[in-house]
């Protein structure tokens, strides 16, 4: 069986679906007007992993939804 290298394709697939991932916490961010609670309750998950780790991840700053 042959494996198969990971190419550009695969970092492309990556990326659109990080930039997708941080449009929508960013949407139901400005949606709660910043309450990450809300907002964590809104896309189905938990503060806690909304918080401290995509925030974190995207380098979001809340700042900009006060």
């Amino acid at each position: 069986m042959k494996t198969r290298e990971w190419g550009a394709d695969d970092d492309l697939l990556k990326n659109t679906i990080a930039d997708f991932e941080k449009q929508i916490i960013v949407s139901a961010l400005k949606q709660t007007r910043g309450n990450q609670s809300k907002a964590a309750r809104h896309l189905g998950t938990t503060k806690r992993i909304l918080a401290y780790h995509r925030i974190r991840k995207y380098g979001i700053d809340l700042r900009q939804f006060n």
